[in-house]
Formats: structure tokens, C-alpha cells, sequence
């Protein structure tokens, strides 16, 4: 009889621990998804800013790097054929809307589905005697971010046009 209930108390035990670690161990995993989350979150809004921006005013932005693999910012072709040269940006309102991101806590790439969105650009000529008198329309839609964790940060390693928007 003694060992009937020290058998019973020992499994209510168990169960016990097995359920407090199952416990444990789903709130670990939503904390290292929401670490994550919120850093490629970041680095998406952030990079993207910033890539805008660099291309716009065609400087060369060295912040890019934060944000960007150097493969991805050799081979973009807004930062590397500017379009934008021939004029002096004065305005423009860059929307940016998340629409979908989600990273498993063991992953090392991620995929963020985004809206970007320049409706208006407001510039001048260069040159006086320039042909073209505004600049070209961005290109706005729905893109995909790939993301890539190297060395324990998150960085944008491609872009991929889905879409335009309506």
C-alpha cells in the first residue's frame, strides 16, 4: 500500500515537472521569436529608410551597411544606376507598411512581405537646360525582404519586387 501511493505521488510529481518544463520551454521559444521579430522589424524599417534616402539624394550612405550585405548593395540596381542623379530632391514621403514577418528563433534567413510607397517626389533640375523636368516615378508595391543572420545580426540580402500597388 505504501508503494501503491509513493508510485502515485511520484508520477503526480512528474507530471507536474514535465508540465512546468513544457512551460519553460514555450516561453523561451516565444521570447527568442520576439527578439528576433522585433529586430529584423528594425532592421527592415531602418534599412529601408535609409536605402531611400541614400538613393534620393545620391550620396553614398554608409549607414547602408548596418542594414545590408555588401553583396545585396553591390548588386542593387537603384544604388548603383541612379536614376536620380540629374536632380535635387527636395521632398518626398517614403510609407512603409510590414504586412507580414515571422522567424523561427533556430533560423538563420527570414522572409518580410512589405509595402513601399513613394506617392510624391518633389525636385528640381540639376541643370538648367535639362530635357526632363520630373523625376522618375518610384517604384512602389509590394516587395519581399530576404533576410539573412550572420554573425548574430539580421541583414537584408535581397529585394524582390511581388507586385505593384493598387
Amino acid at each position: 500500500m505504501f508503494l501503491n501511493i509513493m508510485l502515485k505521488f511520484i508520477q503526480y510529481l512528474a507530471k507536474k515537472f514535465i508540465a512546468i518544463a513544457i512551460l519553460i520551454w514555450l516561453a523561451v521559444l516565444v521570447t527568442f521569436t520576439a527578439y528576433d521579430c522585433a529586430n529584423i522589424y528594425i532592421v527592415v524599417t531602418e534599412g529601408m529608410t535609409q536605402r531611400a534616402a541614400a538613393v534620393l539624394d545620391g550620396q553614398e550612405n554608409i549607414a547602408l551597411n548596418k542594414f545590408f550585405t555588401s553583396s545585396y548593395l553591390n548588386s542593387d540596381p537603384l544604388l548603383n544606376n541612379n536614376q536620380y542623379e540629374d536632380f535635387i530632391i527636395q521632398d518626398y514621403n517614403l510609407k512603409l507598411r510590414i504586412k507580414w514577418l515571422w522567424v523561427w528563433p533556430w533560423s538563420d534567413s527570414a522572409r518580410v512581405v512589405i509595402e513601399e510607397e513613394i506617392p510624391r517626389i518633389v525636385a528640381k533640375p540639376r541643370s538648367q537646360d535639362q530635357e526632363i523636368k520630373t523625376p522618375p516615378p518610384w517604384q512602389n508595391g509590394e516587395k519581399i525582404i530576404l533576410l539573412q543572420k550572420r554573425a548574430g545580426l539580421w541583414k537584408i540580402d535581397g529585394i524582390i519586387f511581388k507586385k505593384p500597388l493598387k
